[in-house]
């Protein structure tokens, strides 16, 4: 059997395979962590959006003259349980639109009220120093 016959690969074969697999798990591990990136941010602002919808509904649910006893700031799980720990934090406004300059340029300001929600995230960062 000559040299020419026998089967296998040349060292500069394997060469070029494996660096064009390492490149293609690099590029692929690059994605899984962009996109478990991306899911843990879709997460928070699902969560964020939601406990902002139940205050909504609380404020439905309330009678127009005890609207104000919303106002306030609370700081919540995702859940919407609040503990001092929570990362997130609900601020809720009540404005009276009959009292100037609020909610202008409102035509008619009579028995009118602006509940304003707002929903922050609250990011810890870590920072460890040699």
């Amino acid at each position: 059997m000559s040299v020419k016959q026998a089967a296998g690969f040349a060292l500069a074969e394997v060469v070029i395979a494996a660096a064009i697999f390492a490149m293609g798990a690099m590029l692929v591990t690059g994605f899984y962590l962009t996109a478990s990136g991306r899911a843990v941010l879709g997460r928070n602002v699902t969560a964020g959006a939601l406990l902002a919808q139940q205050q909504i509904e609380v404020a439905q649910s309330k009678a127009y003259s005890n609207l104000s006893t919303l106002q306030g700031t609370e700081t919540l799980d995702s859940l919407g349980n609040s503990t001092p720990s929570g990362s997130f934090s609900r601020v809720t406004t009540v404005t009276r639109c009959d009292q100037p300059p609020n909610c202008a340029p409102a035509p008619s300001t009579a028995n009118l009220t602006q509940v304003q929600i707002t929903v922050s995230l609250t990011v810890y960062a870590l920072r460890v120093s040699p």
